[in-house]
Order: C-alpha cells, then sequence, then structure tokens
C-alpha cells in the first residue's frame, strides 16, 4: 500500500496586498478580488502572496505596468454554491471601502468531484454571478477561470483521472456557456501545468506548489489583460506588452486566450 498524501493547510499571511505599480505609470490601482476553493485558498503554497492571487496581481502589475490591489476570500472544498452563501461578504471591505474592479472565480473542481450535476452546475454559476452584482450594486466583470484538466494529477488513480478529465470539461462548457449569455462574464480557460520539468505540484501530489502558481499565474493575467476594460488599456499602455513565458522556455503563458476567453 502506497503512501497517503498529506493533507495541506491553506495558504497563510495576509488575504489582502497591494503590488508596487513601474516606473512612469501614476493610475490608480485595478482593485482584484479573488474567491473560490482551495485553488483560489493557496493550499500548496506557503503564503497568498506566492499563490494565485499575489502571483496573479504581481503578473499583472508586470504586463502592465498598474499597481494592483487585490483581495481573496476563499474556502478549501467549496463549491461554487458554497462560494455563494458563504464566501461574497469578503469581497468588500467595509473598514477601508475597498470595492473591486473585478472579480475572478477559482471554484468548481469540488463541484466535478461531487459529480454536481452539469444543469445544476450551470445554474450555481449563473446564481453566483448574480449575487456578486447584487452584493456590489454594479455591473463589475465576473472572470471564471477555467477548471484545470485532472489528466497529470498524480493524487487521482490513473484508472479515474481519464472520466474525470471528461467530467470537468463537461462542466467547464458550462461556465463558457454562462459567460458568453451574461454580460460582462468571462471565461479564461486553464492549460493546466507547464509541459516542461518542474516541481509544479504541492506534496499533496493534487495542488499546485508555489512555482505551479507563479506559472498558472500568466493564464489568466494575460487574459484579464486581453478582455477587461481599463485592464487591456493600460497594457496598451505598458513599455512591455509581450506575454511571459512559461517557465522561462519560451512557451506562450496563456494559450488559446483570443479564441476563447471571455463573454463574446
Amino acid at each position: 500500500m502506497g503512501t497517503r498524501p498529506p493533507r495541506l493547510p491553506e495558504a497563510a499571511g495576509p488575504h489582502a496586498g497591494t503590488t508596487a505599480p513601474q516606473q512612469g505609470y501614476g493610475g490608480p490601482p485595478l482593485r482584484l478580488a479573488v474567491i473560490g476553493d482551495s485553488l483560489a485558498a493557496g493550499v500548496g503554497a506557503a503564503t497568498h502572496e506566492e499563490a494565485l492571487p499575489g502571483r496573479l496581481a504581481h503578473t499583472l502589475t508586470a504586463l502592465t505596468g498598474r499597481p494592483v490591489s487585490w483581495r481573496v476570500t476563499a474556502r478549501a472544498g467549496a463549491t461554487l454554491g458554497a462560494v455563494r452563501r458563504g464566501l461574497l461578504p469578503g469581497l468588500t471591505d467595509p473598514r477601508t471601502r475597498w470595492r473591486p474592479d473585478v472579480v475572478l472565480v477559482a471554484a468548481g473542481s469540488n463541484d466535478a468531484m461531487a459529480l454536481r450535476r452539469p444543469g445544476a452546475f450551470g445554474a450555481d454559476a449563473r446564481r453566483l454571478v448574480r449575487d456578486v452584482r447584487l452584493r456590489l450594486g454594479q455591473d463589475v466583470p465576473v472572470v471564471f477561470a477555467g477548471l484545470p484538466p485532472l489528466t497529470r494529477v498524480a493524487a487521482l488513480p490513473r484508472a479515474a483521472r481519464g472520466p474525470l478529465h471528461a467530467y470537468v470539461a463537461l462542466l467547464d462548457g458550462r461556465l463558457r456557456h454562462v459567460a458568453r449569455r451574461e454580460t460582462a462574464v468571462f471565461h479564461l480557460p486553464t492549460a493546466g501545468p507547464p509541459d516542461v520539468p518542474g516541481d509544479w505540484f504541492a506534496p499533496d501530489l493534487l495542488h499546485p506548489s508555489a512555482d505551479g502558481y507563479r506559472a498558472w499565474a500568466g493564464e489568466p493575467a494575460v487574459g484579464l489583460a486581453l478582455r477587461i476594460p481599463g485592464v487591456a488599456a493600460a497594457w496598451g499602455r505598458a513599455a512591455s506588452p509581450s506575454p511571459p513565458s512559461r517557465a522561462g522556455r519560451g512557451r506562450p503563458a496563456y494559450r488559446g486566450v483570443p479564441r476563447s476567453a471571455g463573454g463574446t
């Protein structure tokens, strides 16, 4: 019998931060809220700065020059329904009157593990968009991070990876459908770990490592820079708008964005 992978905690450290602007940029920060499950909660990384919110914020600043004020509210094991019912108060900070310009949702894998029916999953996604906007009082862009492929996840039994991968793809198609039908809702496909050697997985063999989050952050960062008003404008003003390479090997940081990302 093999050794059971360890159960890892959520990332520690501050749940909010702000990146420094690049020289020459004098505009206000982009306010980015990240909500979701263990991927948003940074399981596999030591701090949120090293996990998806911090890595995404720093990559956006590198792309656009614009500072990013980020905030994360997440819980390991959360489904889309659990995110909607329990995490939306964390989208804002009443003490500082902080409100997001864009909301990134990283959730859905737990729905797949629970074999949530696709129709019900799509309805949960629509309700989440609705309730985000009811709380914020405006049509803030909502971005669904595509569900990651499971074919290379070593923590899953090999025989289960193919069927689960197909089911994840089916649910991910529901997120794309919601993005096409709803105003200012976007879907950013996730390509998964880079196709080059590296320690992309944490010790549980399920979640990204700190390096894995750094590599993954390039995908949603470029998607946001291409699709979200204000972010795209800042990218156009940046001195070096080329997307970052994956793992320094010259591979595209975000495959397929122009064809399929967004609510078009």
